[in-house]
């Protein structure tokens, strides 16, 4: 055990005085609260107005289009005056331009705008309205209906929610899916990199005859172990490093944006309840914001419990990976085909990156609970349903069926080792 400890320790020193080491400690939170902050920011310079220049041939818009927070309308006589103030107003953004009707009901409008493409929101917006305004003007003209009922109820719309019978929690399916899908992609590179990392610390023992070396003073399963442990133990130090790191710059863009948050967890908090008459108009005439529902969604996020399963299913999944990848190592004699065996060991968890799409989409179906429970695809399946909610009967039988393969690779990774090390 204690020649183990002294390989532990030397593979330990090796790869932390390594300056790439700290680089990836500190390059992986900052990104993680880039990807975190990316709302917040939207959020905070969402409220910039634009201006769309009007022109309308047909009399119907150009005064009933209502003005928002993010945009204002300005009526402009004709389209060459408006081409004029475009290209001397720099704050105008577009100009929106109705011809005069063939028919009835006009068909067509056309948003020209300068070298920059417009936002989609804005587009969207602007759309909005006009679908609005001719559905009115048809409702007057054609059907008689007065104008003021219209306008009572031209602002109403519907708002569908995903909520949890038992909770009343909403689901946030949208953001769930981007936390699912890093927490994936995050755990199958770590377990690649700290994979491939066992595998190369054979390799380059075996080419400079180092194994032989050591293998005269300590078993070669002793030899296995050690290296699989040390880089496991640097592992684990880079992961608590990621998660503190990331903690704390999370918090640093919440403190920074405490009234953003604050709002967040106070909707979030709220029940809804929709009433008749007045009441009603009025909740539904509220805006509803993408990013007030992502910043929500943030908010909602347990953090503790997705950092405390990140790690447990990385420490299983890569003493798995581990074990099968120093096996490997131990076997092959050429690293010419090292990488196709790699891609090999490695192609459950590359199946389940290739399958992110179907299975955010369908995160109880069975395509998706058979991947968590088998061994070598669970590591990343299961964090990838850990944000959906990941039933504890499933948790607890992955972990077991998943130290069950453990334990067999581990002993096949032995007799591999003993037998091929040194020759």
């Amino acid at each position: 055990m204690k020649k183990t400890f002294l390989i532990l320790a030397r593979e330990l020193r090796y790869r932390l005085r390594r300056p790439a080491f700290w680089v990836l400690t500190l390059a992986v939170p900052v990104l993680l609260a880039t990807l975190y902050a990316l709302p917040v920011f939207a959020a905070r310079h969402a409220d910039r107005e634009a201006t769309v220049l009007v022109v309308d041939e047909t009399g119907l818009f150009q005064y009933a289009l209502r003005p928002t927070d993010k945009i204002a309308f300005r009526a402009m006589p004709n389209l060459d005056y408006a081409r004029r103030q475009l290209a001397s107003d720099s704050s105008a953004t577009a100009i929106l331009f109705i011809p005069a009707r063939q028919t009835t009901i006009p068909r067509d409008a056309f948003l020209y705008h300068r070298s920059r493409t417009p936002p989609l929101a804005l587009q969207a917006l602007i759309d909005s309205q006009l679908q609005m305004l001719l559905r009115n003007a048809i409702l007057e003209d054609v059907y008689q209906l007065d104008p003021a009922v219209i306008r009572s109820v031209e602002g109403t719309h519907m708002r569908l929610h995903t909520q949890d019978a038992a909770t009343g929690r909403e689901s946030f399916a949208a953001v769930k899916t981007v936390v699912a899908s890093v927490l994936a992609v995050l755990i199958v590179l770590a377990l690649v990199i700290f994979g491939v990392q066992v595998m190369r610390a054979v390799q380059e023992e075996k080419s400079t005859r180092m194994a032989e070396v050591m293998a005269s003073s300590v078993r070669p399963v002793q030899l296995m172990v050690g290296k699989v442990s040390g880089v496991a133990t640097t592992a684990i130090i880079q992961l608590m490093l990621w998660t503190l790191l990331t903690t704390a710059a999370i918090g640093a863009v919440q403190a920074s944006n405490p009234d953003l948050f604050a709002a967040a967890r106070q909707q979030q908090s709220a029940r809804s309840l929709a009433t008749k008459g007045t009441e009603a108009t009025t909740q539904y005439n509220t805006p509803v914001s993408l990013v007030d529902d992502t910043v929500q969604g943030l908010t909602a996020i347990n953090l503790p419990l997705i950092a405390s399963m990140f790690l447990f299913f990385f420490l299983l999944g890569y003493l798995l990976y581990g074990s099968l990848l120093a096996a490997l190592a131990a076997r092959l004699d050429s690293d010419s085909d090292a990488l196709q065996w790699v891609l090999l060991v490695l192609s459950p968890l590359l199946i389940v990156l290739m399958l992110i799409p179907l299975l955010t989409g369908n995160p109880s179906g069975t395509l998706a609970q058979w991947l968590t429970l088998i061994p070598l695809t669970a590591p990343a399946a299961a964090l990838l349903r850990l944000p959906f909610g990941l039933p504890a009967w499933q948790l607890t039988l992955a972990a077991l069926l998943l130290l069950a393969t453990l334990a067999a690779a581990a002993w096949y990774a032995s007799r591999t080792y003993r037998r091929h090390l040194v020759r």
